[in-house]
């Protein structure tokens, strides 16, 4: 029976067109044996090693602990060590910023105090500049609201840095490769206008 179907769809309609489809098709769905062979033994070798490592687990409770104690600590423990330049970049920055914006606070902070008593407070000269004395209270409330939201910068990166070592322990193994397949194999359709023609079906898995 499929060698009717065959001979009707393919060999009695011939083209050469009909025959590279077929060509490869055929390739495709029988690969060499010896990559087929390979890819099995890197599978089964690949599965291996990850049951051996299953023995050396990472603890969240651990690395959460390692995090808050050090900040990049927790990183370390889970073998991220791509992370800790990261962290300390990121909060040190903050940390430069607080103190730069907090230096500034106290100086428009201490001059407007010190002109404070006085009856016509001049004009006051801070980093080489003069500021007349009604601009000192805005730019005192400037810095220092400044010098507040760097620290609420160190206070997130430090939270975040105690999250992502966290959440790293729990999904230490967890299997996030792909697993995709396709699946291509010829197919007769009965036409009943037409005589019986070939085509492909392709089938994705995932």
């Amino acid at each position: 029976m499929f060698f009717n179907r065959f001979y009707l769809a393919i060999i009695r309609n011939c083209t050469v067109h009909n025959l590279m489809i077929i060509i490869i098709v055929l390739c495709i769905m029988h690969p060499p044996e010896c990559k087929a062979q390979e890819l099995d033994s890197a599978a089964i070798r690949t599965d291996i090693s990850v049951v051996q490592g299953m023995t050396a687990a990472r603890s969240p409770q651990k690395a959460t602990l390692y995090s808050a104690i050090l900040p990049g600590l927790g990183q370390a423990y889970n073998n991220k060590y791509w992370k800790i330049p990261i962290i300390y970049g990121a909060g040190g920055a903050f940390v430069c910023y607080t103190l730069h914006w907090h230096t500034q606070y106290k100086k428009f902070r201490d001059a407007f105090l010190d002109g404070f008593s006085q009856a016509d407070p001049k004009p006051v000269l801070i980093d080489g500049r003069l500021y007349d004395y009604d601009i000192l209270p805005r730019g005192r409330d400037g810095f220092r609201r400044y010098r507040d939201l760097c620290i609420l910068g160190t206070a997130a990166v430090y939270f975040l840095n105690i999250v992502d070592a966290m959440i790293d322990a729990h999904f230490f193994y967890y299997d996030v490769s792909d697993d995709l397949s396709l699946r291509i194999a010829p197919v007769f359709m009965d036409d009943p206008v037409a005589t019986t023609t070939f085509g492909l079906n392709f089938h994705l898995g995932f």
